[in-house]
Formats: C-alpha cells, structure tokens, sequence
C-alpha cells in the first residue's frame, strides 16, 4: 500500500518561504499558522453516537449498542492509523495541517460518531477452531449480522481511509477553502471529515467491498454459521 499524507515538514517548509501552508502559493487570507503535532492517542472505543444515531442502533438486537446478544469490539470507522501512523512506537500524523485544525475544532478520531461495535474476537483460552466466529453467530442469530472484528486488518482495508483524508485534503484545494476566513476554513475541513466518517460507517456497516476488515475470517465465518444453521445467505444492512 502507498503511504498517503503530508508529514509536517510540508507545511514548515511552506510557512518558511511565505507560502499558504495548505495550497502552496501566496494569496489574501492564506493560512501561516505553525503547525504542531496532534498528540491524539488511540482509545478504547464503543457504543455507536453523532449521526442518524436512530439507524445506527437499529444495526444491534434491542437497539443496544454495545449489545448485550453478543460481546462486540469498538472499531474506528475511518482507521485511526489514517490520522496516526505508527501509534504504538513512533505516533506522527499523517495528515499534518489537517489533524491540526481538525484539533482546534475539538475534532477527535475516537469520538463516538467514527465508531461502530463489531461481533468481537474469541475468548481467551477458546481453542475451538470456530472460537472466533461464536460472536458473528449470535449477531447472525439475533437478525443483527455485522461482519467481525478479529484484531488486525488488512492494508488494502485500511487504504480506503487513508484515501479519503487524502480526498478531504484535495478538496480543500480545488475548492480554494484556505482562501476563507480561518474559522470558515476550519468547519469546512471538519465538515468534510465528518462526512467520511458517515460514509465509513455506512460501508463498514454493509461489509462493502474494500470495507471488510477481514475477508477470509469473515468468508469462513458466512459458511461456517450458513452451513450450521441452514442458511442460504447473509445479509449486512444497507443505511
């Protein structure tokens, strides 16, 4: 996968030739601030919130979320790695000028509307060969299936969200916002961002392609529960 951002020498550099640190030329109103790290640490998350939270809670038994039919994982919907790349030896962001004004919005990637509760991985010490599927099966059982969340995803996976950062970014250039008034300029990047966010639910949600987090676990996991309880499919909500 190609590493997508703008680390922070980009804009620094750009600050240092009198350039707007986000499009790269001089004009009225361009953005000169310095531009400093996030710091944002990657949370426990759970409980789906924000947004057309009444659909959200209809993805769980009872509308609960977590659920109590089965034991769930909080998952980022857009990938925190998206905002922080290496998070657990050397965090630094990706998006440098975004996560910054992002943050002085009071933007966090953890908040409760870029996280969607998934069918959890296998207990501890659970040696059965189906242990990891026991939570996708009740979700299935309850007419509730979301796909799983077993650990790790794959890279093509967490690809998609870097995309769409790198979206937001472009965005921001083609239609000129670092040409408004600062606190304009700062909604509309929030706004956007906050717009991928619903979009990454939704597809996380349905188990789009390129949004499966794990698709061999996941595949065996449709079989393994189709074939168990007679099944002839499985079918994710559309929102």
């Amino acid at each position: 996968m190609t590493e997508i951002g703008e680390p922070i020498s980009t804009p620094i550099a750009r600050l240092a030739e009198g350039k707007c640190i986000i499009c790269d030329e001089q004009h009225d109103l361009q953005k000169k601030d310095e531009i400093k790290p996030s710091g944002w640490k990657r949370s426990a998350i759970a409980g789906v919130g924000g947004n057309f939270l009444d659909a959200k809670k209809n993805l769980y038994p009872n509308k609960e979320s977590p659920p109590k039919v089965y034991r769930a994982e909080g998952h980022h919907c857009l990938a925190f790695s998206a905002f922080i790349m290496d998070a657990r030896k050397s965090p630094k962001d990706r998006f440098a000028s975004l996560n910054h004004y992002l943050k002085e919005k009071g933007y966090d990637p953890n908040n409760d509307n870029n996280c969607i509760d998934l069918p959890g991985r296998k207990t501890r010490g659970d040696r059965d060969k189906h242990a990891h599927f026991k939570e996708f099966e009740k979700a299935v059982l309850a007419g509730k299936p979301l796909q799983l969340h077993i650990g790790g995803h794959q890279k093509d996976f967490l690809g998609q969200s870097n995309l769409m950062l790198q979206d937001v970014m472009n965005s921001a250039l083609r239609r000129e916002f670092c040409k408004k008034p600062d606190d304009e300029f700062k909604n509309k990047l929030k706004e956007l961002v906050i717009i991928k966010e619903d979009i990454a639910f939704k597809n996380t949600a349905s188990a789009t392609t390129g949004w499966i987090a794990h698709p061999i676990p996941l595949n065996d996991a449709e079989d393994y529960v189709k074939k168990k309880h007679g099944l002839t499919e499985i079918k994710y909500p559309k929102l």
